[in-house]
């Protein structure tokens, strides 16, 4: 009884065992063919990712829109499906979920090539109602987390900013003066005046790098400093920037732009509040005393002071030489003024379209 018993069991144990299907040797050897020729495959792409280079047909390797670096030979195409993700990681913290923050936070700061030690440092925020100890743990990490140099990079660094801005400096020329502003920092320590005229400096060499020259009388302006004092910045800051590119590449080193009319016409007309049509016109009258050189004998901001009377008189604005002078504050004079717009007035046909004698012939008919 017992056997029957037995051999029941094991019966109806085998119906409901999952039958295996197994795999010949033929099969099995195809399926692992297969895994070696992936993991060289796989191996082939981790090396070539340390080049720019596509490992097959050696052509450059190319960002495409899912972020992964392809090949851009038409005939090759390959594309490399592991790549470091360099961009910054943001990521909720357990407090803001439970409070329902949207607010991500960064995990990692962005490095700043002009104050690097300073980029690895943490920073602790707290709010006003914070206690005195956590208020002072902020302060000693302040202190700890930025070395003396930097420290006082970060000061001129703010000056530059907030004068710059107060200026309506564009933010792009703000931070290339910073850039310039550490180069000669470390060419040369400068203290008390100087310090001051060669902050004022890496401004003016920026906007004269970018086709926006300021005169030196302008940037003192800007940074409330005396007059010689930044001319002498100027100078000064010139003859660094010269020495500290003497080994560099001509197409590398940087290029001043040339002193002429065109440069302060929009910026003259714009203290002047004048419209954008006698704007426009007072542009083409610049270009047209720089191609035929009408007046060599005066700087470009005496002759764009002298143009802007110039339209000002025949467009019927009510701008005279005094009204223009203190507006443009020491840049030229009232003489200055009136002896561009009498030579001027020589070629007044030449330099002034038909429309303007028919648009305003009420005025030139007086």
């Amino acid at each position: 009884m017992e056997g029957l018993l037995e051999m029941n069991q094991s019966k109806s144990s085998a119906r409901t065992l999952k039958k295996k299907k197994k795999l010949s040797d033929i099969e099995k050897n195809k399926l692992w063919s297969i895994y070696d020729q992936e993991k060289k495959v796989q191996k082939l792409t981790d090396q070539a990712q340390e080049t720019d280079f596509c490992f097959k047909c050696k052509s450059v390797l190319q960002f495409n829109e899912e972020g992964l670096p392809a090949c851009i030979n038409s005939e090759c195409g390959y594309m490399y499906i592991c790549a470091i993700d360099y961009s910054p990681e943001w990521r909720f913290f357990a407090q803001d979920q439970k409070s329902g923050s949207t607010d991500t936070t960064r995990c990692g700061n962005p490095i700043d090539p002009l104050l690097e030690e300073s980029s690895y440092a943490c920073k602790i925020m707290c709010t006003n109602s914070a206690s005195h100890e956590m208020k002072n743990l902020r302060k000693w990490t302040r202190w700890q987390s930025m070395p003396h140099r930097e420290k006082a990079l970060y000061e001129e660094f703010q000056i530059i900013t907030i004068m710059a801005q107060n200026a309506g400096i564009p933010k792009v020329f703000i931070d290339l003066a910073k850039a310039v502003y550490k180069d000669l920092y470390d060419q040369k320590t400068f203290r008390g005046v100087k310090r001051d005229a060669i902050r004022a400096a890496s401004i003016w060499i920026v906007c004269w790098k970018n086709q926006c020259p300021r005169t030196s009388n302008e940037i003192a302006d800007i940074f409330r400093i005396d007059k010689t004092v930044a001319s002498l910045g100027c100078s000064l800051a010139e003859e660094l920037l010269r020495s500290h590119e003497r080994n560099f590449e001509e197409s590398d080193k940087s290029q001043l732009c040339a002193l002429t009319p065109s440069a302060f016409i929009e910026r003259f007309c714009s203290k002047l509040n004048m419209p954008p049509d006698l704007t426009l016109l007072a542009s083409f009258v610049a270009v047209q005393v720089e191609k035929n050189n009408l007046i060599p004998d005066n700087r470009p901001q005496a002759i764009s002071a002298g143009i802007v009377y110039f339209i000002s008189f025949h467009c019927g604005l009510n701008h005279s030489k005094q009204n223009i002078k203190m507006m443009l504050g020491d840049e030229v004079s009232e003489v200055t003024i009136n002896k561009c717009f009498k030579k001027l007035e020589d070629y007044r046909t030449q330099l002034l379209p038909s429309w303007v004698f028919k648009k305003y012939k009420d005025i030139h008919e007086k």
